[in-house]
C-alpha cells in the first residue's frame, strides 16, 4: 500500500506525524511524505523519503502579517486565519496533486491545517485521513468555522483538477490524546498512543543521571517565539529569574535563534536543538507555552507542568490539562517572577497534587491502542472500502 503524509507550514507539524509514519513503513507500506522545503530537512532526519511541494515559506512571518495582531475577541469576524491557511493549500495544491496524480497513494494522511492534501486525495480517489496534534481543533467552534471557510474557499481549486470539493476534508481522524484530553470533533476517530518525537538527538550522559535537585525543564517551543513581534510572548528570561530563587537545576532547551535573546545565564544548563523527550524522564515539572506536543509529552513521562499560553490553541492545551489536574496555568497577565516562583515550587514537591494527576495521564497513554494496532484498523477499513465504522 501507498501512504502519503501531507504535512504544512512548520517542521513541529511533521514531528507529530512522524511515527505513525514510522508504524506504515515498519508494516512494510512505501511512505512518502510531501512537504514544503524548509521542512523537507526534518523529514528526512525522522528517516522519511520526502517529496518538496510548493514554494519555500517563512510561515511565523505570514503569522506575524496576517494572525498576530488580530483580536481575540474579533477572532470569529476576522478572515486572518482563513487567509493564510488558504494561501498556504494554494501554494502546495499544484505539487501535492501532481504527486498523488503520478504516484497514486491509497491513503493520505494530512496535518491538521495541511488542506492541499484534501485535493490531492480527491484527485487521486484515495480516503483523507486527518492526523490531530493532540487535543482536535476540529472539535472547538473556531476550528470547525475555519475547516467550513477554507472548504468554502478551495471549491475553485478543487474543480481546477476537475474534482468535486467533499462535504468534509477527510474521512477519519486519528487522535493521539489521553481520554482525558479529548475533545469530540466530527465524523469518525480513532484513538492511538501518543509517541514522543521532538526530532533526533544524542542524549547528554547527565540526562542519564539522578539529578541531586529537582530538575525542572524549560522550553517554548519552535514557533511562539517568532510568531508575532511582540518580545513580551518570550517569556524565557522571566521563567530563568524566577527559577534563579529555588533549589531546583534549570534546563532550557532552546533554538539557535532563541539562544541568542538570553545572554548569559549562569547556573542554567541551557541545551541547543535537544529533543525534549530525551530530558521529560528525568524531570519534576517542566514549563512551557502551552504547544500540544510539549503537553503531550510531557503527559507521556508523567511530568507535572506549569503553562503560560498566548494562542488560541496553547490556551484550549492549558485549559484541558487544567482541567485534568496536571498543571497550573498562569495568563499573561499574572505570569509575573513572584507568581512562577510560587507555581514551581508548588510542582516540585513530591506531594503535589499535580504529580499524581500527571502519572494519572501516563497511565492512560500506555493504555491507548498502539501505533502498530492503529496501522491495523486502518489497513482493514481501506480493504473494506473505507466504508465502515473503524471507531466500533
Amino acid at each position: 500500500m501507498r501512504v502519503l503524509f501531507t504535512t504544512a507550514a512548520w517542521p513541529s507539524h511533521y514531528m507529530f506525524m512522524a511515527p505513525l509514519a514510522w508504524a506504515f513503513r515498519a508494516a512494510g507500506h512505501e511512505v512518502r511524505v510531501a512537504a514544503q522545503p524548509h521542512v523537507v530537512e526534518t523529514v528526512l532526519a525522522s528517516g522519511m523519503t520526502a517529496v518538496p511541494v510548493g514554494p519555500d515559506l517563512d510561515f511565523a512571518r505570514l503569522h506575524r502579517k496576517f494572525v498576530a495582531e488580530t483580536d481575540p475577541a474579533l477572532y470569529r469576524t476576522r478572515d486572518a486565519i482563513i487567509t493564510i491557511f488558504h494561501r498556504v493549500a494554494e501554494m502546495m495544491a499544484p505539487d501535492v496533486v501532481a504527486l498523488a496524480d503520478a504516484w497514486r497513494p491509497d491513503l493520505v494522511v494530512r496535518d491538521p491545517v495541511a488542506f492541499a492534501a484534501s485535493v490531492a486525495g480527491q484527485v487521486a480517489g484515495a480516503p483523507v485521513v486527518r492526523h490531530a496534534w493532540g487535543p482536535d481543533l476540529y472539535g472547538t467552534d473556531p476550528g470547525k468555522w475555519l475547516a467550513h471557510h477554507v472548504l468554502e474557499r478551495l471549491g475553485p481549486t478543487y474543480a481546477a483538477y476537475g474534482a468535486e470539493a467533499p462535504e468534509a476534508f477527510d474521512r477519519l481522524a486519528v487522535d493521539p490524546t489521553p481520554p482525558s484530553l479529548r475533545i469530540t470533533a466530527p465524523g469518525p476517530s480513532l484513538p492511538m498512543e501518543y509517541v514522543p518525537y521532538n526530532g533526533p538527538g544524542t542524549v547528554p550522559p547527565w540526562a542519564l543521571e539522578r539529578p541531586e535537585r529537582p530538575r525542572v525543564c524549560i522550553t517554548w517551543g519552535t514557533f511562539t517565539s517568532t510568531a508575532t513581534d511582540q518580545p513580551e510572548m518570550f517569556l524565557v528570561p522571566k521563567i530563568l529569574d524566577a527559577l534563579a530563587g529555588l533549589d531546583v537545576e534549570p534546563v532550557l532547551a532552546v533554538t539557535a535563534a532563541e539562544r541568542e535573546l538570553l545572554g548569559d545565564r549562569p547556573g542554567v544548563r541551557i541545551v541547543q536543538d535537544l529533543p525534549i523527550h530525551t530530558v521529560l524522564p528525568g524531570c519534576s515539572a517542566v514549563v512551557h507555552h502551552g504547544g500540544a506536543t510539549t503537553v503531550l509529552s510531557a503527559a507521556r513521562f508523567g511530568v507535572p507542568q506549569l503553562t503560560m499560553p498566548h494562542l488560541f490553541e496553547q490556551r484550549l492545551n492549558s485549559d484541558l490539562l487544567e482541567a485534568a489536574g496536571a498543571c497550573v496555568q498562569l495568563t499573561a497577565e499574572h505570569a509575573d517572577v513572584p507568581a512562577i516562583r510560587s507555581a514551581v515550587a508548588g510542582l516540585v514537591r513530591p506531594d503535589a497534587p499535580q504529580l499524581a494527576a500527571s502519572r494519572g495521564l501516563r497511565e492512560e497513554i500506555l493504555a491507548m491502542p498502539p501505533l502498530a494496532s492503529a496501522v491495523e484498523r486502518i489497513e482493514a477499513w481501506l480493504r473494506d472500502g473505507a466504508a465502515r465504522d473503524i471507531t466500533g
